[in-house]
């Protein structure tokens, strides 16, 4: 007996958990030696204080109620609190106390959770920094997503912009010759009226002229506002009959460049999509067929456009001899705001919207390669 009971002694002093036992009234009746360690003060002096002196102030009302629910529930209870010893230091503890046979006392096991609790308190001060960064970063982010989409937004608008300044200087390169006739007719009336052969059929075959002059100015108009529209719904249209449309807005202004025009059908296929987008993309294709030819004063230059069919889909190549796309930039030439013709010619959204719109829009596919002459083009949808 006297063997368990000092090593029950030893076990029960130098247990690395603080033991104590409370009276109804929180007495100290015992402690241990790791119980008295985690209070600063010593074993002897302990005995007889009340618990709850050592219970951080605000926490003692909890504690007694605690204490109370112990001798109650003859039961174990759990609960968290703070202790502050001799010197002002502050334990955090989980306390788990039950009472025994009698009813008089309980038996408390005190657990310093302290360096866990600050764990946790650092945990928690990196989580709420990095829900702060996260916080700021999706704001960062979405601030930046803005930009871009704004960015984007006019760099589309610009390039729309620069299309339409190219449709302009088309219209005005068909109305040209148009108006020269217009202004010919015109100054005919008051010439015959002085040479007195001014007559009602002489008249009537000016009228004609100057009425037949103004019906294709109009439609010149209407082809050029009608190009512009967003179709809404995927209709069956004649490739063939795009192209020509395509190429007779821009004829008179590629004559005047010295560029000739070869269109080469191969039977007429029939494509299920957005007729104005199709007759965009073919444009803006056309557009950069030109400036290369400009800009390297290709010796009798020429576009070629091929319409066939391959492999149940409508194929158009547009091919120039230009000489061709240099090695380094063929795998970039559809990349956004990449350009070869530098900032103040070029926003690199028009070859990247082409190939959005056939690709994306109309499920199709556009590619370009070096030819022998120059930069081939190859659309299929």
């Amino acid at each position: 007996m006297e063997t368990a009971l000092e090593k029950f002694t030893y076990l029960y002093d130098f247990s690395p958990v603080a033991y104590f036992t409370l009276d109804r009234n929180e007495i100290i009746h015992e402690v241990n030696l790791t119980g008295a360690h985690l209070l600063g003060i010593d074993r002897s002096r302990l005995l007889g204080w009340r618990f709850g002196l050592f219970v951080a102030p605000e926490a003692r009302p909890l504690f007694a109620a605690f204490l109370g629910k112990v001798f109650a529930s003859q039961g174990k209870e759990s609960l968290g609190v703070t202790l502050a010893g001799e010197g002002s230091n502050l334990h955090f503890v989980q306390i788990e106390a039950v009472a025994d046979a009698s009813g008089k006392e309980c038996r408390a096991a005190v657990i310093d959770v302290t360096e866990r609790r600050h764990a946790e308190d650092a945990l928690a001060g990196k989580r709420r920094e990095l829900e702060t960064i996260n916080k700021s970063l999706e704001l960062r982010i979405t601030e930046a997503v803005n930009e871009l989409r704004q960015r984007d937004q006019k760099l589309i608008l610009q390039d729309r912009l620069a299309l339409m300044g190219e449709m302009i200087n088309n219209i005005a390169h068909q109305w040209r010759q148009p108006l020269n006739t217009l202004g010919l007719v015109v100054q005919q009336v008051p010439i015959y009226f002085n040479a007195g052969e001014f007559s009602r059929e002489f008249l009537k075959e000016n009228t004609a002229k100057a009425m037949e002059l103004i019906q294709y100015m109009s439609q010149t108009i209407d082809d050029f506002r009608n190009f512009f529209r967003s179709d809404k719904v995927a209709v069956p249209f004649s490739a063939i009959q795009v192209v020509t449309r395509t190429l007779s807005l821009i004829e008179k202004s590629f004559e005047d460049q010295k560029i000739s025009v070869v269109l080469i059908p191969e039977g007429d296929p029939i494509v299920t999509s957005y007729a104005n987008e199709y007759a965009q993309v073919l444009l803006n294709i056309l557009m950069n067929a030109r400036d290369a030819l400009i800009d390297r004063n290709a010796e009798e230059a020429r576009i070629s456009l091929r319409v066939f069919a391959e492999g149940g889909r409508t194929v158009v190549t547009i091919t120039d001899n230009a000489g061709g796309i240099a090695d380094e930039v063929l795998g970039k030439i559809f990349d956004p705001y990449f350009s070869t013709k530098g900032p103040d010619k070029g926003t690199g959204i028009g070859l990247f919207m082409s190939k959005t719109i056939i690709e994306r829009n109309m499920g199709g596919r556009l590619t370009v390669r070096n030819t022998g002459s120059g930069a081939e083009f190859r659309i299929e949808v």
